[in-house]
C-alpha cells in the first residue's frame, strides 16, 4: 500500500484466494481515512470476488474509511449487474 492508500491487487480473486486476501486485508482499516482497491494486477475473479469487494465496502463502513475501487474488470462488473450489486453501491456501479 502506497502513502495515498492505494492497495494494488495481483493475482486471482477467487474462492481458492479471497480468505487470504481478506485475512491480510483486515490491518489496512485503521489508521486511515481513504483505501484505493486497484483490481489491474487481478488476473481471473469469480462471485468470492464480489463477495470480497462487498466486505471491504463494509469494513469500511464500520472504520469509517473511504473505501473505493478502481480497474474493475469487465467479468467482475459483470458479476456486479448480474448481481444488483451495482445498484446497492454506486462503487460497483459501472461507470
Amino acid at each position: 500500500m502506497d502513502a495515498d492508500g492505494k492497495v494494488c491487487l495481483v493475482g486471482p480473486l477467487t474462492f481458492s484466494t479471497v480468505s487470504a486476501q481478506l485475512a491480510a486485508s483486515a490491518a489496512l482499516f485503521t489508521d486511515r481515512s481513504r483505501l484505493c482497491f486497484d483490481l489491474s494486477g487481478v488476473t481471473a475473479v469469480d462471485s468470492a470476488a464480489l463477495a470480497l469487494l462487498v466486505e471491504w465496502l463494509r469494513m469500511g463502513r464500520e472504520h469509517a474509511v473511504t473505501v473505493q475501487f478502481s480497474q474493475l474488470s469487465p467479468a467482475l462488473r459483470s458479476l456486479g449487474t448480474v448481481s444488483e450489486l451495482d445498484q446497492i453501491d454506486a462503487t460497483l456501479a459501472m461507470s
